[in-house]
């Protein structure tokens, strides 16, 4: 009896051991697909020129970080037009003391390269809202959609930003709900 019933047991755990082990390749096949679905949305959002850039960090010059609010820090690139909206602490070049970047105009001299050792885009353009506010954007993009930004401008000093890419989604595609006929 005892026999037996070490026998069971036995066909239990090794039956158990191999589920486990074939749950565990599963979900790292599911893992590594959501990651390469992930990177695909990157490249979609970068190559048709359609994403936000919400910015978590600020990097100062001399040493030191400071966290942001997403929401209320970022960069939107749809097609031509840009709108940089984000904190300033640094130095400054001009009379007046500027404690943000709010810029909306258009996004100049746009230039990608694409980096395929390491996987990352990298971002050259001029936000200018057809006055005398032009600021240059450096942005780097690896491909799970971690940026880098740099801004500098003739009034400002060149700060650093740390953030992540948000694809804007095209809303026209979408079929209209019908609603109720009575």
């Amino acid at each position: 009896m005892k026999k037996l019933f070490l026998i069971i047991i036995s066909f239990v755990v090794i039956a158990s051991c191999t589920a486990t082990k074939e749950a565990k390749s599963s979900r790292a096949e599911l893992r590594k697909e959501k990651k390469l679905l992930e990177q695909t949305v990157v490249k979609n959002a970068v190559e048709s020129k359609r994403y936000i850039i919400k910015f978590d960090r600020i990097y100062f010059t001399y040493g030191g970080i400071r966290e942001l609010i997403p929401r209320a820090n970022f960069l939107i690139v749809d097609k031509e037009r840009a709108t940089l909206n984000t904190a300033y602490l640094g130095r400054q070049f001009d009379i007046k003391p500027i404690a943000a970047i709010n810029i909306r105009g258009r996004a100049e001299n746009y230039a990608v390269t694409d980096n395929l050792s390491k996987g990352s885009y990298e971002i050259k353009m001029k936000v200018n809202n057809g006055g005398s506010n032009t600021f240059d954007v450096f942005i780097t993009i690896s491909k799970n959609g971690y940026c880098s930004i740099s801004v500098s401008s003739l009034k400002i000093d060149n700060v650093n930003y740390a953030g992540y890419l948000v694809p804007i989604t095209d809303k026209t595609n979408t079929l209209p709900q019908e609603g109720n006929p009575i």
